[in-house]
């Protein structure tokens, strides 16, 4: 019964956030009335949702009283920088609401049945949404890709998206250059970042396929945040090949992905990341460790290195050409 109602979780922590509880909470409204008349809510509504909030340990109470807990105070209070409300937006957003009501038929038929080509249609207008909302579950995984790269002169990055992995980077190495692959419209986005950053004179960026385009050549760093997993195997050699192409010979590249372990059932939230695959994409998948290191050497890489990334559920695997 917990798995079939997961559905009335989600409508109650989603209108939390459009009434905006949490921020509203931190400002010092703690109790039914006030918070109600803040929000324009019935107090028996405000009521029942507060207390569902606190069933759900997204809230405290203490005598008619409500307090954010630690996590909530963190990613639910719209003045914290770490903010997941625009990234929770994005997972209920129509598009993956109907992937998901069709997830039977994407079972039958092994990949997304709600649009042919799912997320990896050209210019897909999804990811500019998910590039948008996904930066504050991104920033850790691009300050880790930051500290492993140390300083360095010519940095690839593709599927770039918001282009905070590559502009974390060039802030750490005042001499590096990046030149980053995406659709054009996401691009847009990461020209902004770049922009705000303070390193535009050092960000190029080359609209396309990652497949199609040219990615230049003799880079000490390729990077492959969050992509891979789109792909079916051939896909990714193929991809993986071109990137061992465009590094000069000893260059580095640095994988971020879900990766489970190899029964796929552990740890969770890698293992739960190829439904996501399977209810979006036609073919992607959580691939496992041993998965990664053959496509690496198939496509003349070594061995990959891990790196866990503190704050997500990701990998940082560190491949040299």
């Amino acid at each position: 019964m917990e798995a079939v109602n997961g559905h009335q979780k989600t409508a109650v922590a989603c209108a939390a956030i459009e009434l905006e509880i949490f921020t509203r909470i931190a400002e010092g409204l703690d109790t039914v009335d006030p918070l109600a008349a803040a929000c324009g809510c019935a107090p028996r509504g405000m009521r029942i949702l507060l207390d569902a909030l606190t069933v759900l340990d997204l809230l405290q109470k203490h005598e008619g009283r409500y307090c954010l807990t630690r996590d909530s105070a963190i990613y639910l209070d719209r003045r914290s920088p770490e903010y997941l409300g625009d990234s929770i937006e994005f997972s209920h957003s129509p598009f993956m609401q109907s992937a998901f009501l069709h997830f039977t038929g994407a079972v039958r038929a092994g990949g997304a049945v709600t649009e042919p080509e799912g997320t990896m249609a050209p210019e897909h207008p999804v990811w500019v949404q998910y590039a948008r909302a996904m930066t504050p579950l991104a920033m850790p995984q691009a300050r880790k890709c930051a500290e492993v790269a140390g300083p360095v002169q010519s940095v690839l990055d593709i599927a770039a998206g918001h282009g905070m992995f590559g502009i974390s980077i060039l802030q750490q190495s005042p001499q590096a250059r990046c030149l980053a692959v995406d659709w054009a419209n996401i691009l847009a986005l990461a020209l902004e970042n770049a922009a705000r950053a303070g390193v535009s004179a050092r960000y190029e960026t080359r609209p396309g396929s990652a497949f199609d385009v040219d990615l230049g050549a003799h880079h000490d760093l390729a990077l492959l945040p969050n992509i891979l997993h789109h792909f079916h195997p051939e896909g990714c050699h193929a991809l993986l090949r071109r990137v061992c192409a465009a590094l000069r010979p000893g260059g580095r590249l640095f994988v971020v992905e879900m990766i489970p372990h190899e029964d796929r059932v552990h740890p969770s939230a890698p293992a739960w990341f190829a439904t996501m695959m399977l209810a979006t994409t036609p073919a992607g998948d959580a691939y496992t460790l041993s998965e990664y290191s053959a496509m690496l050497h198939s496509a003349g890489f070594s061995t990959p290195e891990l790196h866990p990334i503190p704050g997500s559920a990701r990998t940082l695997l560190v491949s040299i050409q």
